[in-house]
Order: C-alpha cells, then structure tokens, then sequence
C-alpha cells in the first residue's frame, strides 16, 4: 500500500480599478480581526509580516502623523478561518482599506491544505507571505 502525501497552497490578489498601491507608505492595525478568536496567532503572524513589509507602521494615537499623512495609510482587515479536522482548510484574506476614504484598495488571500490543521496554517501563511511580499515589496 503506498500513501501519497501531499500539501497545496494558493494566493491570489485584487486590486481596485483605480488604486495607486505605490502612493501608500504607511499602515495602522487597530480593530482589524474576524473570525475564531483562537487562531489570534495566525492574524498576528499576518500583522507580522504586513510591518515587515516597506510599509511604517503607525499608531493610532499618533495623531499628528496620521493628520499629516493620512492620504497614504492603509488600515487592513484580516479575517481567518480555519478547518479544525486534519485535511481540512485554511484561509486567510486580507483586505486592505484607505484610511481616510474606507475604500477597499486590495484584497490579498490564501489557503493552505496539509495533513494537519498547524500544516494548513503554516501552509496558508506562507502563501500570504509571498502575497504581500509581492504588493509591497518593491
């Protein structure tokens, strides 16, 4: 009997018609989570890799600044779901907003599937990586 193992990931972005994503330079995280509260890890691990990117992140009580450059800050909403059976699914989407307008400037998202539900994680975050890597990144 042979066993075949095997893990797939996806990643896809979306960008609205008109959006300058080079005009953003910075990034506010504030009440920017849905889905299971358990799995806080994979949204941080998504916050992570957002501030790693070329992107400054500010703080919400950095009014001064956000008053100063509030035409190029994004405020993302990250949302992810995950399968709780091994071999299920995991999926991450992260929709980035205009601060000042609330528009929707670009949706990024991914899923993994692997043998178990932390190899569906890791395989998710590794395709959101590349993702955002590739949006911001220049």
């Amino acid at each position: 009997m042979i066993a075949l193992m095997t893990s797939c990931a996806s990643g896809k972005i979306v960008l609205s018609n008109n959006a300058n994503i080079n005009k953003y330079k910075y990034v506010i995280f504030g009440k920017e989570t849905s889905g299971d509260r358990e799995l806080d890890d994979v949204v941080m691990s998504v916050q992570n890799q957002i501030a790693e990117t070329n992107l400054t992140v500010l703080s919400p009580s950095n009014t001064l600044k956000i008053l100063e450059c509030s035409d190029s800050i994004l405020s993302p909403n990250i949302h992810v779901t995950s399968e709780k059976w091994d071999g299920g699914h995991t999926y991450i989407t992260v929709t980035f907003y205009d601060y000042n307008t609330n528009q929707s400037v670009a949706v990024i998202k991914s899923s993994g599937i692997g043998m178990t539900v932390s190899h569906d994680q890791s395989i998710a975050l590794n395709a959101i990586r590349k993702k955002i890597n590739e949006l911001f990144k220049r």
